[in-house]
Order: structure tokens, then C-alpha cells, then sequence
């Protein structure tokens, strides 16, 4: 664990002491510090803005109902919260019916593009991509997501989801090289395009 880690943890345990204690100041900067990593989480994985600010309220004020519970012996604050964040996610996502929001797909073909072809070829790299995320499990997919799309350390994997240090580690470590060999070793399947171009 290197320094800024160390002393970013010890600040926030600080700033949950202070704010079970009563000081305003201690949780406003304990909501400063937090509110963008947990907002870029749930921001992610929410079709709708406002769906987002209304979940960054729920885990903020989950978070202050529950100060008291907070054990820093078990982890990092920001592992705690991202915790409850994940749970309120989960909670709104059971309750969510799957629509469309026919704004932001407009918003999405109609954005500009330089270069036509290399749009295209960004696309379906993108897409194959995505097609080889979708063949893992969920679970593999939720790790990778939580060390890669919002840089949460091994330890604060491992505490989110229940799981051990080395368990996270090696999870990723093979669904990282699965990925990888997927992408870039497996040969593209030659289609009418391809043929037609040779």
C-alpha cells in the first residue's frame, strides 16, 4: 500500500470520528473527498443523470445514518461507502424497467466523427470488446469494473465484495488474461467484407 493510500485512509477515519462526534466540518470534507469517486461509480452504470444524483443522495445519507457502525478495522472508509453505494445501485437496479431514453441515443448517432473509417474501426473493436466483457461472468465483469473503471485498490475489492486480497488478485489476473487472449489472439472470422477486399 503506498503512502498517499495510507495517510488518505487515516484522514477519513479522522473525519468519520469527527462527524459521529457532531462536527459539521469533519463530514463536509468526509462528503468532498467521497462524493466523486461515488458518484463516478454510480454515474457508470445509470442510464439517467438524474437517477445518479438521486443514489449519490441515498448512499450520502445512508452514510451519515451509519457513522457509528463504521469499523475502521475492517477496512477503508472509502470501501465502506463504495459498499453502500453498490448495494443502493443493486436496489435501484432491481426496481428499474429496462427503457430506452431516446434523447441520449440521438445524442449518441449523431456525434461527430473525423475520420469515418477509423470510427468504424474503433467501433467494432470497441464492440468486440464489449462482446468478450459480456461472455464473462457477472461477477468477473463487476472486479473488473472496480479495479479498472473506478481504480479501487485489491483490498477495497476484497472488502466490497467479501472476498479475500488474494482471491481479487487472482480473479483479475485470469480475467485479465482471458480478456486478453480473446481480443488480440483470437483471429478475426472472415466475412463478405473482408473477401471482398483482397
Amino acid at each position: 500500500m503506498d503512502l498517499r493510500t495510507v495517510i488518505r485512509d487515516r484522514r477519513h477515519a479522522s473525519l468519520v470520528h469527527g462527524a459521529r462526534r457532531g462536527d459539521r466540518k469533519a463530514f463536509r470534507a468526509l462528503f468532498d473527498d467521497l462524493h466523486d469517486p461515488v458518484h463516478a461509480y454510480l454515474d457508470r452504470r445509470c442510464d439517467d443523470p438524474h437517477d445518479t444524483e438521486d443514489l449519490v443522495s441515498t448512499v450520502f445519507h445512508k452514510m451519515l445514518s451509519n457513522l457509528g457502525t463504521y469499523d475502521p478495522g475492517r477496512g477503508s472508509v472509502i470501501g465502506w461507502v463504495m459498499t453502500m453505494a453498490r448495494h443502493a445501485l443493486i436496489d435501484h437496479l432491481r426496481r428499474r424497467r429496462d427503457t430506452v431514453d431516446v434523447d441520449r441515443l440521438a445524442e449518441v448517432l449523431a456525434g461527430p466523427g473525423a475520420d469515418p473509417l477509423q470510427g468504424i474501426i474503433r467501433t467494432e473493436e470497441a464492440e468486440r470488446v464489449r462482446a468478450e466483457l459480456a461472455r464473462l461472468p457477472a461477477e468477473t465483469r463487476e472486479l473488473l469494473a472496480l479495479r479498472y473503471g473506478e481504480g479501487l485498490r485489491h483490498a477495497e475489492i476484497a472488502s466490497l465484495l467479501g472476498l479475500t486480497d488474494a482471491a481479487v488478485r487472482q480473479r483479475l489476473s485470469r480475467a485479465v488474461q482471458a480478456l486478453r487472449s480473446r481480443v488480440v489472439d483470437d483471429p478475426e472470422p472472415e466475412g463478405e467484407v473482408d473477401y471482398a477486399i483482397r
